[in-house]
């Protein structure tokens, strides 16, 4: 399993770029490893990741949740 910190900064594209250009991002994403961010109006909306790597992050987030010790009531 390869660690998130391994990757470069993803790709920040616009919604429009992103409609004209779909599968050629899906497929540097899959196939490649590149990670995009989506803006719309110069807002982040989404992450794009492929998805064994989307697989591998979500087994990391909950092995993290159940090895935390469990929070103290404030």
């Amino acid at each position: 399993m390869s660690s998130v910190l391994e990757t470069s900064d993803p790709q920040v594209i616009s919604s429009t770029l992103l409609r004209t250009n779909t599968r050629d991002i899906l497929e540097q994403a899959k196939f490649r490893g590149e990670h995009f961010i989506v803006e719309t109006f110069g807002k982040p909306m989404v992450a794009i990741v492929g998805v064994d790597e989307y697989w591998d992050l979500l087994e990391q987030v909950r092995a993290a949740a159940h090895s935390e010790p469990p929070k103290e009531p404030l």
